[in-house]
């Protein structure tokens, strides 16, 4: 392909991409520039799937048994990321040090198939609760990127039981989260972005990276362009939590953004009002890129968050 193939398909890419909520693609966002991730850092001690209706759901485990004493904690990668490109290379490595770690890889992520229904939020909200009851897992810690946080937080919403806690980075619970720009770039991908915009987008090596590791993992390695403009529709015909759905949760939830994110600050603080015992970060200098290079920033607040989740209240006690 020459030069100004692959920048007009980067271009076209960076539209379809932009799935809304902390999901700008959802992720599609987690590093910016950094070549394939370095797979060799974490090797799992357990891997396999869940079949979830009728869907063999990916998974991974790390730091020893998943349901034997100690609670796991579960990472949910942002669109059209997968576990090696948004975690295998820092956030793994850092908690598999005290917890067991699961990875799940979302319908049409990785190495998990895409449904013949269409994908939505709701639904890999169930696969993901599916393949913790394959796991015999009862309860759980939940840290999800952008459509991961989406998904962590709708665990909360709809499976609470299972939740023990949520950390949701670069997440919102509606579209009109995002910045204005974003929002109309998710509703109409003909709209050209400005400069401003580009900036914070995906670049040709975050692509390069998706793109490698989708056909070096998927059932179908031709499909990535196919599921890249189904979940950009699911997430711009996305209907959001409610503040119902927010004000109902009882897990100790942290979020955390950057304060150049997809998501506005002012959204964010929000949402945090919305639910009843919840913190928020503003990491400073930090893009949805690049929130997931803040493992050194992200580690002790994590951690923190999580102590409040293995503390039992006292009675009477305010959440």
């Amino acid at each position: 392909m020459r030069a100004s193939e692959s920048a007009g398909e980067t271009r076209r890419c960076r539209r379809r991409l932009l799935l809304g909520a902390g999901a700008l693609i959802a992720a599609c966002l987690g590093r910016s520039g950094k070549g394939l991730a370095k797979q060799a850092d974490v090797e799992a001690e357990s891997s396999g799937y869940a079949m979830v209706d009728g869907l063999r759901v990916y998974y991974e485990v790390h730091g020893g048994p998943a349901n034997e004493g100690r609670t796991p904690i579960v990472l949910l990668h942002g669109g059209v990321m997968s576990i090696d490109t948004a975690f295998a290379d820092d956030l793994i490595p850092r908690f598999v040090r005290t917890r067991p770690v699961i990875a799940i890889e979302q319908q049409g992520h990785g190495h998990t198939a895409d449904r013949d229904s269409s994908p939505s939020i709701g639904r890999m909200v169930d696969d993901t609760a599916g393949v913790l009851a394959h796991l015999g897992v009862t309860q759980a810690d939940l840290f999800g990127h952008s459509l991961g946080g989406m998904i962590a937080v709708g665990m909360a919403v709809r499976h609470p039981g299972v939740v023990r806690s949520v950390i949701a980075l670069s997440s919102t619970y509606a579209l009109e989260g995002m910045q204005p720009k974003l929002v109309k770039l998710q509703r109409d991908p003909t709209h050209q972005p400005s400069p401003e915009l580009i900036a914070i987008l995906p670049t040709q090596a975050d692509f390069t990276t998706w793109r490698a590791s989708f056909r070096r993992n998927a059932p179908d390695p031709t499909a990535f362009d196919r599921i890249v403009a189904r979940l950009g529709k699911m997430l711009a015909e996305w209907k959001g939590w409610t503040k119902a759905d927010l004000n109902a949760i009882r897990a100790p939830v942290l979020l955390a953004i950057g304060d150049n994110d997809f998501v506005r600050v002012e959204h964010a603080a929000e949402m945090a009002r919305m639910i009843p015992d919840c913190q928020l970060a503003v990491l400073p200098g930090t893009t949805h890129m690049n929130i997931l290079q803040r493992g050194a920033w992200l580690e002790p607040m994590v951690e923190a968050r999580l102590a409040t989740g293995e503390r039992p209240r006292t009675k009477g006690e305010t959440p």
